[in-house]
């Protein structure tokens, strides 16, 4: 199935390798295929909007539906956040209260313990800091460094992760998180784990996949016993790469707050042809199939990437009312738009080139809606 992966998506904005910085840009693939699966069904595209704009306060494991952002910018620094966000605000008439950040491809267990994000130099630290109790990061954490990856044989890492190896790390890194100010963070921990080019990818055999939710268990209760931390744990499988049964790699409702789907503009199977909001939400393994399985869990639920893309559908306002109603009407913790930077990542932006949608994305998710 055409995808695009996770690391081609994003700017990852800066990641700490060794004792050097880089600067990681996405590159763009032409297929635009999606990061998780579509939405629920059309119906819910005629609710009245009831989600305010104004900030609530931390998101919660309840029907919070927090406004978060992943930040159209490419410089780094606090004045370079402030601005991408105050620019989100302005445009969309709405008060982002969170912002993501991508902890991924950390080279070492030193890296992944000491994430980039926590140094004061890139902004995120000092503006959570500004109104802790209003603002915090959702960061996407895999389970190991890349120097354990190994996608052909994932059991050269389950194993012993299962096996509680790796919990010391989990700690250590949730205590640099309090230590710099992050301790009300959402971890969207191994995030889209069924998908090949993730370094911490669930494997091909359910004794694999079982593996996996053990090593994702073992870790979050690594990481709960850091002091002073109230992290949030978002299991964020993804919608677009095979219909594996959520239930081998659930790691049970104990070791899991929220649970996520990545929702962009463009069909799984089909990614060069139009859908609307109903075909997109009834895709197998799509939202109509994850809430289900959230609903059992007795868990809400959360969209932390979702987005426009300008093929196949471009400005497309029936998306963003499916997604406005979505959240509106269900248990939704959050929602991150991806408001990229269409020069190096393959999403638009809010904005000129998408008036449509703008004025539907004011209509939900505005002060006024």
């Amino acid at each position: 199935m055409t995808k695009i992966p996770a690391w081609l998506r994003r700017v990852a904005i800066v990641a700490l390798v060794s004792a050097s910085v880089t600067v990681m840009v996405v590159a763009a693939d032409p297929a635009f295929a999606p990061s998780g699966g579509p939405t629920r069904t059309a119906a819910t595209t005629t609710t009245v909007p009831s989600t305010p704009g104004a900030p609530k306060g931390l998101i919660t494991k309840g029907p919070s539906r927090s406004e978060c952002l992943e930040p159209n910018f490419t410089d780094t620094g606090l004045r370079a956040l402030e601005s991408a966000i105050t620019s989100f605000d302005a445009k969309t008439d709405t008060s982002v209260s969170c912002i993501s950040a991508y902890l991924t491809t950390a080279p070492t267990w030193t890296a992944w313990v000491h994430p980039w994000v926590t140094q004061a130099q890139y902004g995120y630290s000092s503006w959570v800091a500004q109104d802790p109790q209003s603002r915090q990061l959702v960061l996407q954490v895999d389970l190991i460094p890349n120097s354990l990856k190994n996608v052909s044989d994932p059991l050269s890492w389950e194993q012993s992760c299962a096996a509680g190896d790796f919990n010391s790390y989990a700690t250590e890194l949730g205590t640099n998180l309090v230590a710099a100010g992050l301790e009300n963070s959402v971890l969207r921990l191994g995030a889209e784990m069924n998908g090949v080019w993730e370094a911490d990818f669930i494997g091909t055999t359910t004794v694999e996949q079982h593996l996996w939710a053990t090593c994702f268990a073992n870790e979050v209760t690594a990481l709960r016993k850091a002091p002073g931390g109230h992290f949030l744990i978002d299991w964020n499988p993804n919608a677009c790469k095979k219909n594996i049964p959520f239930a081998n790699f659930y790691p049970g409702n104990a070791y899991v707050d929220i649970l996520g789907l990545d929702l962009f503009d463009v069909g799984c199977q089909s990614p060069r042809t139009p859908l609307n909001f109903s075909q997109l939400a009834n895709e197998p393994a799509g939202l109509a199939h994850f809430e289900a399985f959230a609903t059992a869990q007795g868990k809400p639920m959360s969209l932390p990437e979702w987005g426009l893309a300008p093929t196949p559908a471009g400005d497309d306002p029936g998306y963003i009312d499916g997604i406005g109603s979505t959240v509106a009407s269900g248990d939704f913790a959050f929602e991150t738009y991806f408001d990229a930077n269409v020069i190096i990542r393959p999403y638009l932006p809010l904005g000129s080139r998408t008036p449509l949608s703008l004025a539907a994305f004011q209509k939900w998710f505005g002060h006024d809606s």
